[in-house]
């Protein structure tokens, strides 16, 4: 087995605002719900990628605690990004006909800088994006729809000339049906289909990144929402997910892509305590099961399943005085599974996350 060592050491500070303002109009037998908004956001990224060689290691004779070959001196960097978005966006009622039309126009700065020599790269963009969607609410509950949006996400990744990527686009179709009895009940099914160009991505960690060319992916979600009692709520989702190489340089064109499980499925159950001096907390358990994720881009293994079990516990302080007030202490991979995500190719793949923790204090006004 080759090994080596591969490390980064970064500092990240970012800054992001956004603002909307909503107005509600009446025109004649049309309502309006107007969104109006802007956003802007800054990041400044420091990064330090260091490397070393060291010896093979025999799998089936290892030999431990040999000393590294070389070291290389760190790679330093510094990533800058600014982007400014305005939005608007139209919701329109018509008897039961509801109508989403929206657009979004931004602006985006990107400056690399190669600390140690100096080198650049610079990218200034703008790009516009919209949505539009109808749906039918009929009076049983039922609402199917139909939905139209474009994207735009910009990417401070370079390729092998040192140039930036261009940003990544995609366009997604959507359809469904969505069927809500009563407000403890909520279902819905959905088929999607969403194409993306200037996908970044790499073979080998040590590989410079390139744009893949353009991968389609295709499926299914359903979803399922209910309250059994007035404290006790599960939620159940289940996706199927055909994501492809539809124009790819490398000749893996119609393989499946790597990262994505074709199947995933998660349980969730959330109980809310309603009396007693524990009245205002509440746990919920969730699981996730992750199916058929391609190892290589030639399709010749896939990562063996895994199940992750996620916990959170809240509690709600208006219930002690302090009217607003909440924190949530959420646990991701609770059993702290050993797994693979996913994998570049065969000869490099990665953990998943270890066990998480997050704490949070929310106030609301």
């Amino acid at each position: 087995m080759a090994r080596y060592s591969s490390g980064s050491e970064e500092s990240l500070q970012a800054l992001t605002v956004d603002n909307q303002l909503e107005a509600r109009l009446t025109n004649g037998f049309m309502e309006h719900t107007l969104l109006l908004g802007a956003d802007y956001q800054q990041r400044e990224n420091d990064v330090a990628w260091s490397s070393g060689e060291f010896p093979s290691l025999d799998a089936f004779n290892p030999v431990y605690g040999s000393e590294p070959l070389a070291f290389y001196a760190p790679i330093r960097e510094n990533h800058e990004l600014e982007q400014t978005g305005v939005y608007l966006q139209d919701q329109i009622a018509v008897n039961n006909w509801r109508v989403t039309l929206g657009g979004r126009f931004d602006w985006v700065n990107i400056d690399n800088t190669n600390r140690d020599s100096g080198a650049t790269s610079a990218l200034s963009d703008t790009q516009f994006s919209g949505r539009a969607g109808v749906v039918y609410l009929f009076d049983n509950g039922i609402a199917p729809y139909v939905s139209y949006s474009t994207a735009f996400t910009p990417t401070s990744f370079v390729d092998a000339n040192g140039d930036l990527l261009a940003p990544m686009e995609g366009a997604q179709w959507e359809t469904g049906v969505k069927y809500q009895p009563n407000e403890q009940q909520q279902y819905s099914a959905a088929l999607f289909h969403i194409s993306q160009e200037n996908v970044a991505t790499k073979e080998q960690p040590t590989d410079p990144y390139r744009a893949v060319g353009e991968i389609e992916s295709q499926g299914i979600e359903l979803e399922a929402q209910t309250q059994l009692t007035e404290a006790l709520s599960l939620q159940a989702g289940y996706s199927f997910t055909d994501i492809t190489y539809a124009k790819s340089d490398d000749g893996n064109q119609g393989n499946n892509a790597i990262y994505s499980p074709r199947h995933q499925v998660q349980l969730w159950g959330h109980y809310a305590v309603q009396e007693g001096w524990l009245s205002g907390a509440d746990i919920g358990v969730g699981v996730r099961h992750y199916a058929d994720i391609a190892s290589d881009r030639a399709n010749t293994a896939t990562v063996p399943d895994y199940t992750l079990v996620d916990a959170t516990l809240g509690y709600d302080w208006s219930q002690a005085g302090f009217n607003g007030v909440e924190t949530r202490l959420n646990v991701h991979n609770a059993l702290d599974k050993e797994y693979v995500a996913s994998c570049n190719s065969l000869e490099y793949c990665y953990f998943g996350a270890e066990r998480g923790v997050t704490a949070s204090v929310h106030y609301r006004f």
